[in-house]
């Protein structure tokens, strides 16, 4: 028999479960219709009986280890169960143990409609169908060639069992309906997968944009404004931002939670790599904080100090404090610089995306405190 070759996900997905359920329904048929016929066993001998018996083991077998067998021993199983049968089928004139074949069927007819939704498994559809009906008319025409003549009960009862292979056709159309399901299954979850993809490329390209932005540019910035060799402040700026490139691309981010003083000496390192000169305040409990959040708080307010030092004054002084509780994480960056009119036009990138964008995306907020003369106060809380 040639089997059909679909693809493994959809023998895995649709035909175990299927074949699973048409063991189920030989199941149904040998406690409805065999068990009955069991009187019949002694009009046959014991080698047919005995195979006979074999194939209907084997269905209870699948219908109790069905979902977990191997898929090639299941495939395996498919194909030798319809030639055991139809073997037997051919064979039942000389199974006889001297009954009258006028007044006998082969007993193992009952579980044909099982047999037959076995063959759409394991060979194309068209040929299935066919096979099907060939299996039925098995038993008369063994008879004619043996015999030269049909049996008037198999002749009888041979319409009726041609009509089994309307079950294959039906779980046939069903198979299909699923096959057709499990396709568009399977785009959808590849369209989310590919969505999954470019968000994690967006923000990606997200983080690079604001790393660049943070570190690289005010490097720039202080490079066209410096004449002649560069100042060491120079050379260190230039060297925290290729730190800090690196380690975007290199370090991902960990997965264990932080304990609520190693946050806070997280986000205190990474504002001490930007200015050491700041007054630090922290009050920390043992309570755990996601490091996704910790290192989000820690990059909003290192932007929140690079602007301080951009923009404050030379003069100016700064203070920040950490402060985390059960549930709140709160970051204050504050200086006693020049401050400026909030409602003036400020670094779109610097304030709307390095800061509020990116509290935003932890579930945080950031308000900015400031007025002219005043100095500015950055508030990061998470959450919001």
């Amino acid at each position: 028999m040639a089997m059909a070759s679909p693809e493994p996900a959809v023998r895995w997905a649709i035909d175990r479960p299927l074949g699973w359920l048409i063991s189920i329904g030989g199941c149904i048929l040998i406690l409805d219709q065999t068990l009955v016929r069991i009187p019949e066993l002694a009009r046959f001998q014991s080698w047919w009986n005995f195979g006979a018996m074999t194939v209907l083991v084997v269905v209870v077998l699948l219908a109790a280890t069905g979902m977990f067998l191997p898929l090639p021993v299941l495939e395996a199983v498919w194909r030798v169960i319809p030639v055991a049968y139809v073997t037997l089928q051919a064979t039942w004139l000389p199974g006889l143990a001297g009954g009258d074949p006028e007044a006998t069927l082969p007993w193992l007819w009952t579980l044909e409609p099982a047999v037959l939704s076995l063959l759409i498994l394991v060979l194309p559809p068209a040929v299935a169908i066919g096979a099907g009906l060939c299996f039925s008319l098995t038993p008369a025409l063994s008879a004619l060639l043996l015999t030269g003549h049909v049996p008037h009960l198999v002749l009888q009862t041979t319409p009726n069992q041609l009509a089994n292979v309307v079950y294959a056709a039906v779980l046939l159309g069903l198979r299909s309906q699923l096959g057709r399901l499990h396709e568009r299954e399977q785009r959808a979850a590849f369209q989310r997968s590919r969505q999954v993809r470019a968000a994690a490329r967006l923000e990606q390209h997200t983080e690079l944009q604001r790393i660049v932005h943070d570190e690289v540019l005010s490097v720039l910035t202080g490079a066209m404004l410096t004449s002649g060799a560069p100042s060491a402040e120079l050379r260190l700026q230039a060297h925290r931002a290729i730190v800090a490139l690196d380690a975007s691309s290199t370090e991902p981010v960990a997965a264990v939670p932080l304990a609520g003083t190693d946050a806070a000496d997280l986000i205190a390192t990474e504002l001490r790599r930007i200015d050491d000169g700041f007054a630090l305040s922290v009050r920390a409990n043992p309570a755990t904080v996601s490091p996704r959040v910790a290192r989000g708080l820690a990059l909003a307010a290192g932007e929140a100090l690079r602007n301080s030092l951009r923009h404050a004054g030379s003069s100016a002084t700064r203070q920040v404090s950490i402060r985390t509780d059960d549930h709140r994480l709160e970051v204050r960056v504050r200086d006693d610089g020049t401050g400026f009119d909030p409602s003036s036009p400020t670094d779109g990138l610097g304030v709307a995306t390095s800061i509020v964008g990116r509290m935003g995306e932890l579930g945080g907020a950031a308000h900015i405190h400031t007025a002219p003369g005043e100095g500015v106060e950055v508030v990061l809380t998470w959450p919001n």
